[in-house]
């Protein structure tokens, strides 16, 4: 058995790889501790280990664990780190061994990835401006005090309105004054996803977009930011049921052959 771990900035994810393939996933919130959440998914997929009788003998404490995203390093029964380009390409390739193209709109970055033989050829990637990143609409989400499945039902209006700011903060700071005026949360949800996706296509013209192309981390869930991507970038982008876990699967994997 062998755990992968992508410990990012909004979630911490992982998973146990076994014999069977994946045993056990794990995932919850970063916090502000990174650390302490690394800590408590390994925790629980050790003990999923346990449940399953463990490898050929040798405790759980001794499953190797290898660490990929933003707070990696912060993962500290770590047996190695892995970069986040190569375990989420060869993680969506796991889930889907035909994947071409893989886009990654984790809370720090986004990340447009090159697929070839089930490992990343080439990549662009976002981590200057937090207007491109899952950060963005977090901040939208909490502002309307919604979740996915409601930004999945406001997506599905169709409803849409320009944003102008190219920033997050001054997004924000439009987006206020666009509901002082009475426009909808339809019609802003669908511009922040537009605005989304109009930067995302924008890496991905400097790589190259192949079908089939795969969304993971943590907006993989959302079927309004798939539909918005996949209009965008005149592709259709696909849902992989467990997309959210491509860091973590990726990590194991490169941990398997190594």
């Amino acid at each position: 058995m062998i755990i992968g771990i992508d410990c990012g900035s909004t979630l911490c994810k992982g998973v146990l790889l076994g014999p069977q393939g994946i045993e056990a996933f794990s995932v919850l919130p970063s916090g502000w501790d990174l650390r302490e959440s690394a800590s408590r998914v390994l925790a629980e997929l050790k003990g999923s280990a346990r449940a399953a009788g463990g490898i050929a003998g040798n405790t759980a404490a001794e499953i190797p664990v290898i660490a990929t995203g933003y707070g990696r390093d912060m993962v500290q029964e770590r047996t190695k780190s892995v970069t986040e380009i190569s375990a989420h390409a060869k993680g969506a390739a796991y889930l889907m061994p035909e994947t071409k193209t893989v886009i990654d709109i984790g809370g720090q970055d986004c990340k447009v990835i090159a697929v070839e033989n089930n490992r990343a050829a080439s990549f662009q990637m976002n981590d200057k401006c937090a207007a491109g990143t899952g950060r963005f609409v977090q901040m939208i989400l909490e502002r309307f005090n919604a979740d996915i499945p409601l930004m999945d039902e406001l997506l599905a209006a169709g409803k849409s309105i320009q944003l102008n700011s190219t920033c997050a903060v001054f997004a924000e700071s439009e987006i206020i004054g666009l509901l002082a005026k009475g426009h909808s949360r339809e019609e802003i949800m669908g511009g922040v996803a537009l605005s989304l996706a109009i930067k995302i296509s924008s890496l991905a013209a400097r790589v190259g977009i192949r079908p089939p192309v795969i969304l993971t981390g943590g907006l993989a869930e959302s079927s309004g930011i798939r539909r918005s991507l996949s209009q965008v970038l005149k592709a259709e982008v696909q849902y992989l049921p467990q997309g959210l876990y491509a860091g973590a699967i990726g990590a194991a994997c490169m941990g398997l052959n190594s």
